[in-house]
This record gives structure tokens, sequence and C-alpha cells, in this order.
């Protein structure tokens, strides 16, 4: 019976930093603007509003920020908690089962909890219906395909795209090493699908940092 590893989508997952050290749960606060008509969900990639200063920001001067398009310009980092408070505890006071933002333009800007440092390495699952990676991805850049999760799931169904080849050239995450987990396995049969595989990753397209092109 071939092996196949828990298939469990949680977006990104900040697990620590380029120097070794563990991730501390530090975090930058973003704006959501109520005219936003995505959903938000802990582990979604984001990036910052472009425009003019009357859509990149709140009335407070607080980034805004929406979801992140695969292989389509920079991204800032992942969402760690979400809520309608811009300080203090980071839930809807209305309804504490919520942590996600709901889809569809809302009557209050929402805010979000991004870990936006660039030297943050995350945990990813690979999904999709192409070739499942191995080893070989290892310091090439690798699309991701986003995803909402699935119903009675709480965080984001985002994976690694692995029906696009991986490229030397700078684009969504940038693979570190297949994720050292006793419950994660690079499969090979079935060969299509992701299997569940966990990979390290960083974001390859920073908007606070330019990656360099791999050999």
């Amino acid at each position: 019976m071939a092996f196949v590893n828990p298939s469990k989508p949680a977006g990104l997952s900040p697990v620590r930093y380029l120097n070794g050290a563990k991730y501390d749960g530090k975090v930058q606060i973003y704006s959501i603007l109520a005219a936003n008509t995505n959903p938000f969900y802990i582990g979604d990639i984001v990036s910052l509003v472009s425009g003019g200063a009357a859509t990149a920001a709140d009335a407070n001067g607080i980034p805004a920020i929406t979801l992140a398009t695969a292989n389509s310009g920079l991204t800032l980092g992942a969402i760690v908690a979400v809520g309608t408070l811009s300080a203090g505890v980071y839930a809807n006071p209305n309804n504490l089962n919520i942590t996600n933002r709901p889809t569809g333009a809302q009557s209050v800007n929402y805010y979000a909890a991004v870990s936006d440092d660039p030297n943050i390495i995350y945990e990813i699952q690979e999904g999709g219906t192409g070739t499942n990676f191995t080893n070989a991805i290892v310091g090439r850049y690798v699309r991701f395909v986003y995803a909402a999760p699935a119903t009675g799931v709480a965080v984001s169904g985002t994976q690694i795209d692995n029906g696009t080849a991986p490229t030397a050239a700078p684009t969504d995450l940038l693979v570190m090493r297949f994720a050292p987990r006793i419950d994660n396995h690079l499969v090979t049969s079935p060969a299509t699908g992701g299997a569940g595989q966990k990979w390290w990753v960083m974001l390859g397209k920073h908007a606070f940092l330019t990656r360099p092109t791999q050999a």
C-alpha cells in the first residue's frame, strides 16, 4: 500500500527565520479596506494595495493589503490573525467564532496581523494535479495556487502549485527544504496530486527585499 501524507493545506505557516531562530510571533498590522470583496483567512498570502494614497491605507494611515495573485508582482507575507480591531485582540468582537474576513464588501475595515519579515521561512503543502515534486526543487522557485478552505476548515487552502515547473528566476516561493516532520514523506506513488507533501519556503518576490536569480 502506497504511503500518502495527511492532506491538510493551511496556506503559509511561519516556522522560523533564515538565521535559524524559531518564529517568535512578531507581526505588523495592516488594514483590509471595507470595499475589498475578497475573503481573507489565516495562512493567506497577501500583497500591499497599490494606487493613490486614498486607496492604499485606512484613515489612520495603516497600509492596506489584498490577496496576492500567483506569479504577479510582489508579496508581503502571510496572515496570522484577522479581525475588526486595529489594536489589541485580533478578533471580531461581534462573533468570536469568526477567525476570517468574510467574502464581499463589509461595513467596516478589517485588520490583519501579517508576518511580513522577508527572512521568515514558512511551511506549505504541495498540491495540484501535476507530478509530485522531489528534492530537486530545493533552491528553485515555485508558484502557489490560491484556494479558500474546505467546508468546516478555518485556515487557508492555498498550496504549492506542482502543475507549474520550478524556475531559476524569482517567482512566488523560494524552496528551502523538505519539511522535517515525522508525518512528512516524499511520495512517488501515486505520482500526481501532491500527495500532501510539506515544504519549507520563503517568499520569492518580497515587497521589502529583492531575491536573486538562482544558478
